[in-house]
């Protein structure tokens, strides 16, 4: 017997914690935070001006929003469904409980605060897991309010001592509203209620459980994708259409008056989603001549050796499909007009230029022959490609990391310059902070160069210093900042390598580059006709695509977390890395504004790759 409820309660774990990771992500889609909410850091800058003992009451569980404690946060999604692994202790814990609630139920009273009618669990979180996940109605719980101090400023003050009111009155805390003068509404359609039971002591609660949840239910499975109007809302309209005395005690009969009420209400569905995509045909082709350009000395650069890397790579690995041929030190207009003319001579099919240096346009003008890959440009003249990584994809991871490991939810990042590609690695990097800390904002530094040791430790220092950052990352060709936030003792993230080596005890992660895979990834997405086409292009159509090689390729990454994150920060980065690569998570998915309060992306959409490659806006929880 044992054996095979021990059994269930693993298969309805593996079974919560795929909702888990479902419901993480469709938080942080809409930039909520994936994670319960603590009420320890929604409290912190909150004066309160009363405690009050409710002792032990009926908890709605659609009304437990989080737990006290945000150390405890991580280990739930937002909806309290468990997001550790199954082997963990925390996951056993969860299933022993499972087992007892099989057995004889779940009996004893959770500890929990109340504020503004949202309930914080501070012991039981397992226990109310389990009991959303089962769709239980309530809990028993010994509860303690938490009352802010009266705002006549604030309107969900002012709203909440309405509904203390309403409470002391009828003691229903299942209905809340978001405008104010409902509650004294919903009073004065019920005060008159005649309960129907001599077992009730409680003529509202009798209300609740007769009139209101049958309303609910069915308001609930007729309203859905038809109706925005909140259902307590809807509760009172449908009072005022019927009439309390009118109110049928047959569940049918109630169906029926509320299908009328859904059919006066309703409103036209919101138009279907068109997909963004479309998968291009196949390429028919011959072994291509391809050549890289770099700016410096393969040995005098890291970044030039990490792209000579690449070229070595995918020659070996692309044997007898394609030749390679590089030039180094191409410094200036005058050396890269002699080596564009060699290769137009030779006929070159691919360029991958590796650097800003090389849009000369009134140069390439002449060299419709060839083909050109300009690395992560942003100007882009009739014969060039654009390519480069998703680098934004780990970027928000990056960010989600931050998020969760800063103390005073300020976040820094060294940037060289406000081009496309740096501005959506920091705006990616703001929307992973905020995915797990709505409070999390993001301090920018401008160096105005890739590599400069000075202005790097410069603007680094003056984040660390005057606008008191206590985690740093950087947009930049050497390691000197993450060497900063060793010295100054915060936490750091490296880029396009692992830097743990540059900051031993202070270092969280880095967002990397694997140039080889990308390489071999663009080569063969030519040659096969996949995501990245050149058909067009080789063809003589007018339209110029460009390449983004993400998480799914292998081209850009995540480094591994060090000892310093915690376990539950890890299994929420796995969570969403993972989800980002087979597609069912976007980093910029709307909603999403603006410094300026500009919608920029609709809620429920991703961003086009036309516009992100263009990018020149900043999300709202960035500052420079």
């Amino acid at each position: 017997m044992y054996k095979t409820y021990r059994t269930q309660a693993r298969t309805e774990y593996e079974k919560a914690y795929k909702l888990a990771k479902r419901d993480f992500l469709s938080s942080i889609s809409r930039g909520e935070e994936g994670y319960l909410q603590a009420l320890e850091d929604i409290i912190q800058n909150v004066e309160i001006a009363k405690e009050q003992n409710l002792g032990i009451i009926d908890i709605p569980i659609e009304r437990i929003k989080g737990t006290y404690y945000r150390s405890r946060a991580m280990s739930f999604s937002a909806n309290f469904y468990p997001l550790m692994k199954a082997d963990t202790e925390f996951a056993n814990k969860w299933m022993s409980l499972y087992e007892i609630h099989s057995k004889e139920g779940i009996r004893d009273p959770i500890i929990a605060y109340e504020y503004l009618n949202w309930f914080y669990v501070v012991e039981g979180n397992k226990r109310v897991s389990i009991l959303k996940y089962l769709n239980a109605f309530s809990i028993r719980g010994e509860v303690k309010r938490l009352i802010p101090k009266w705002d006549e400023n604030d309107p969900q003050i002012r709203i909440y001592y309405e509904f203390l009111d309403f409470y002391e009155k009828t003691k229903i805390n299942i209905i809340w509203f978001n405008k104010e003068g409902k509650f004294n509404e919903l009073y004065e359609l019920i005060k008159d209620y005649e309960k129907k039971s001599e077992f009730v002591e409680n003529k509202y609660e009798e209300l609740v459980t007769s009139v209101y949840l049958p309303f609910r239910k069915a308001y609930r499975e007729l309203a859905k994708d038809k109706l925005k109007l909140p259902e307590e809302e809807a509760f009172i309209e449908y009072l005022n259409r019927f009439g309390l005395d009118n109110v049928p005690m047959i569940e049918r009969e109630m169906r029926r008056q509320v299908e009328t009420l859904v059919e006066e209400l309703s409103e036209e569905k919101p138009r279907p989603v068109v997909p963004l995509f479309k998968m291009p045909a196949r390429l028919a082709g011959t072994p291509l001549k391809v050549a890289f350009i770099y700016n410096t000395g393969i040995e005098e650069s890291a970044w030039t050796y990490s792209h000579e890397l690449g070229r070595r790579y995918v020659q070996e690995r692309l044997k007898g499909e394609i030749v390679t041929k590089y030039y180094e030190r191409v410094t200036d207009a005058k050396v890269y007009e002699r080596v564009m003319r060699e290769l137009e001579k030779e006929k070159v099919d691919l360029i991958f230029a590796t650097s800003l240096d090389y849009l000369y346009d009134q140069q390439m003008s002449a060299f419709h022959n060839v083909k050109f890959m300009y690395f992560s440009g942003y100007r882009f003249p009739e014969n060039i490609n654009a390519y480069f990584g998703r680098m934004y994809e780990p970027r928000f991871l990056a960010g989600m990391v931050a998020g969760a490991m800063t103390r005073n939810n300020k976040l820094g990042f060294v940037a060289s310059y406000g081009i496309p590609e740096v501005i959506m690695g920091i705006n990616a990097f703001a929307l992973g902070a905020r995915s797990v800390n709505s409070k999390a904002k993001v301090y920018v530094g401008w160096t105005n160069t890739w590599h400069n040791s000075e202005y790097e430790r410069q603007t680094a220092e003056y984040l660390i210093k005057d606008m008191g950052v206590d985690v740093i990352t950087h947009h930049q060709d050497s390691a000197e900042v993450l060497k900063v936030g060793e010295k100054y003792n915060v936490y750091t993230i490296g880029y396009h390598y692992d830097m743990r080596e540059h900051a031993p005890t202070t270092y969280l992660t880095s967002a990397i580059w694997n140039w080889g895979v990308y390489y071999e990834s663009i080569i063969r997405d030519v040659l096969r006709g996949s995501n990245f086409s050149l058909f067009r292009l080789f063809s003589g159509s007018e339209k110029i695509e460009k390449f983004w090689g993400g998480l799914k390729s292998g081209v850009v990454d995540l480094a591994p977390l060090s000892k310093l994150v915690l376990p539950q920060i890890k299994n929420i980065v796995e969570l969403v890395k993972y989800d980002i690569k087979t597609g069912e998570f976007h980093p910029f998915r709307g909603p999403i504004y603006d410094r300026d309060g500009n919608l920029r992306i609709p809620e429920g959409e991703d961003i086009k790759d036309d516009e992100l490659i263009v990018m020149d806006w900043f999300v709202d929880n960035i500052y420079y």
